[in-house]
């Protein structure tokens, strides 16, 4: 057997395992998030995630939630004509974690938890529906203040990526077209 003899296997397995990459890889699309065939509103191209309207909810942490949704998705302020409406349901709670010793301070967890709905505005079929949670973290000491003030902060922290998780989630279901 000639040493040419052995080159040519190989160069035909490695020239089929490039093929067997290149169909798969074909397979696969990366497509931008916000582009705009992909975005909720009106059909074809010219759609857009600016007209999703959201619910009030009732509590300060379900409000940074809210605005940050209305910013990220809007743009901004409520929208006027909306084709679809986002329900919120947010809850939260606190664990301590861990026990520390007297001279150290605590720490706290903070958990935002919410559900949301998206649906047409006058329809009732439920276009996406889950639960998108965040945590943070802070440490308690011995001012009543700062304790009040590191738990605000860590609420707003983990409402803010609870409603980066929801934009993000609203966007990937309308790329897929719901």
């Amino acid at each position: 057997m000639s040493s040419l003899d052995r080159v040519r296997p190989k160069r035909l397995k490695a020239a089929l395992v490039a093929a067997a990459a290149m169909a798969m890889l074909g397979a696969c699309t990366v497509q931008p998030v916000y582009a705009p065939q992909y975005a909720l509103g009106t059909t074809g191209k010219s759609a857009s995630l600016t007209n999703v309207a959201i619910d009030p909810v009732s509590d300060r942490v379900g409000q940074v939630v809210r605005n940050k949704l209305m910013f990220g998705l809007n743009g901004g302020p409520s929208v006027a004509n909306p084709v679809y409406r986002l329900r919120l349901v947010v809850s939260e709670s606190e664990v301590a974690l861990g026990v520390s010793n007297i001279q150290a301070a605590p720490t706290y967890s903070v958990t935002v938890s919410v559900t949301y709905e998206l649906t047409r505005v006058g329809g009732t079929q439920i276009l996406l529906r889950s639960t998108s949670r965040g945590s943070a973290s802070y440490d308690r000491v011995n001012s009543a203040f700062a304790n009040t003030r590191a738990k605000i902060d860590a609420e707003n922290r983990a409402a803010e990526v609870v409603a980066d998780d929801i934009r993000l989630r609203i966007a990937a279901a309308a790329a897929k077209g719901f």
